[in-house]
């Protein structure tokens, strides 16, 4: 008997022992999976010396702020296209956020120069994030780190000097986060943004700049069905992209964007707009991208001299070189001769559409073709008609024709 009990007691002291070094492995492997303290910062300012890469908008988190303080509860909050930030770029030893340029400064300028900003009465009111409510913040973003101190975050002011940025900036793996530091306490409760997490584009699908001179002829989707908006086919002539919609051609510039500077191209809401569109679809529009656009807000992207891709809000249409020519069919050299007269008749303007009535044909004129830097482009100022010359010559016979029997009898009296 006092055997079976030391025996029983031996085995249940084993199946704890076992239970206790079963519950620490787990313990362990979880902890494994959680945020550790990582010190990303040498690793963000390698990414901003490095070559030149877009990140484009994720997503964004918010949280109540009342006059307790600032709520943990963090939640993801809706975005639209308009109210989102468009994208970051870093590299060359730039960073750059909504086409302005920033300069780094230490966290202790950057709490120097935001509290300089604040009224005396102020101060009070004035708070800055804590480590603990960063880390907070960045889980919700995905992100699998922590940082330990507020100096392991990127502080960023303009190049003039005269104001910082209440967000801070932090990059690791594909991803770049912007966190906001600081907050003012208030009378009410408000929604507070925390930050928001940027996707790199560098993994994306990159194109080609491909010569003006290869890519004349049509571009047709496969198993299209054409409609009167969409003809599900695209016409490149000599450096212009035309497409036909209902009973008007359509012109849009074909633009080599290397010919176009970066400080252009950085300042240029359209073409960060369709930068983010693009790579949203998987796509990279770059300073070295050959792309056109349209009134619809379309991006058209050459991906090298025998595939195009339509892009629009992310989703991209894939276009197949079909032909080398453009067909008189499809695309009169009537009216691409009419686009070039009235280029040339009102140098001021560009014509932009021309529109086939029962009589002469209707040309509106724009400021701009150039889609992807102009926010102008194709919004037409005025309607010129164009008249017929043969019909009118016709019209004026009878007139010229009584003016010189006039001309003549008088003479001869």
């Amino acid at each position: 008997m006092r055997k079976t009990i030391i025996l029983t007691l031996a085995s249940l002291l084993l199946l704890t022992g076992c239970g206790v070094q079963a519950k620490k492995t787990t313990q362990s492997t979880k902890s494994t999976k959680e945020a550790t303290i990582t010190n990303v910062k040498p690793t963000t300012e390698k990414i901003i010396q490095g070559a030149t890469q877009t990140w484009t908008f994720g997503k964004r988190v918010g949280s109540q702020q009342t006059t307790k303080g600032v709520s943990e509860q963090l939640t993801i909050s809706p975005t639209t296209r308009s109210d989102a930030q468009i994208n970051w770029t870093t590299g060359q030893g730039q960073i750059s956020g909504n086409t302005v340029v920033y300069n780094q400064v230490s966290f202790k300028t950057w709490s120097r120069k935001t509290r300089q900003s604040v009224t005396k009465e102020g101060q009070d009111d004035l708070h800055f994030m804590s480590v603990t409510q960063i880390n907070q913040t960045l889980k919700k973003l995905g992100a699998n780190f922590k940082i330990g101190s507020l100096n392991d975050l990127i502080y960023l002011e303009t190049k003039t000097k005269t104001m910082v940025l209440p967000e801070a900036v932090i990059v690791k793996d594909d991803h770049l986060y912007t966190i906001n530091i600081e907050y003012i306490t208030t009378d009410h409760t408000q929604t507070l943004e925390r930050g928001e997490v940027f996707n790199s584009t560098a993994t994306q699908q990159k194109t080609t700049q491909v010569p003006l001179t290869q890519l004349n002829g049509t571009w047709t989707v496969a198993g299209t069905t054409a409609s009167a908006n969409d003809s599900g086919k695209v016409l490149v002539k000599d450096g212009y992209l035309y497409q036909q919609r209902y009973d008007s051609y359509e012109r849009s510039a074909i633009q080599s964007l290397a010919s176009e500077s970066a400080a252009t191209l950085r300042k240029s809401a359209m073409f960060t707009d369709q930068q983010s569109s693009a790579a949203k679809a998987g796509y990279q529009l770059t300073g070295k991208s050959v792309a056109s656009g349209d009134s619809i807000g379309y991006l058209y992207l050459f991906v090298n001299n025998q595939k195009l891709v339509r892009i629009g809000e992310g989703l991209a249409t894939d276009y197949q070189k079909t032909s080398d020519q453009v067909s008189e069919k499809e695309l009169p050299q009537q009216s691409i001769t009419i686009f070039k007269q009235m280029d040339d008749k009102y140098p001021g303007g560009v014509a932009s559409t021309i529109t086939t009535k029962a009589d002469a044909p209707i040309v509106g004129m724009s400021a701009s073709i150039n889609y992807l830097t102009d926010v102008t482009a194709g919004q037409i100022t005025e309607n010129k008609s164009v008249t017929n010359q043969k019909k009118e010559y016709a019209k004026r016979l009878p007139f010229l024709l009584g003016s010189f029997l006039l001309f003549t009898g008088c003479f001869f009296f």
